[in-house]
């Protein structure tokens, strides 16, 4: 048995996806790095957000980690294969980026954590 975290509704993909799955995870990385932006801005203003919407931010952004750590499991099963060396570029460069994506997910929940209970940090 696997210890991977595969979710069973997981569909892994072939690596002739992987310029569609690069586009798809710039996409919501980047979402993720203006949400980590204003995020930043509303922890100097902590009435700027209100309780529901950082409720709601925290239960996408909770997702948003599971969403990149299937992106990773997929990265990962990709370098298992037998990829060749432009391949293995496009791999490197999309884990930078998921890398990006992970920082700027965490940047988010811990935000919301510091908005939603002050005196925690």
């Amino acid at each position: 048995m696997s210890e991977r975290m595969t979710n069973p509704e997981q569909r892994w993909r072939p690596i002739s996806l992987l310029p569609a799955f690069r586009f798809a995870v710039g996409r919501a990385a980047k979402t993720a790095a203006e949400q980590a932006g204003n995020m930043r801005l509303a922890i100097a203003q902590p009435d700027a957000v209100d309780r529901f919407e950082l409720a709601r931010m925290q239960l996408v952004y909770q997702d948003t980690a599971l969403n990149v750590a299937m992106c990773r499991e997929q990265l990962q099963r990709w370098r298992e294969e037998d990829v060749a060396s432009d391949q293995q570029v496009a791999l490197d460069l999309l884990d930078e980026i998921v890398q990006q994506w992970a920082d700027d997910t965490q940047t988010v929940l811990d935000a919301i954590k510091t908005l939603m209970h002050p005196s925690r940090g």
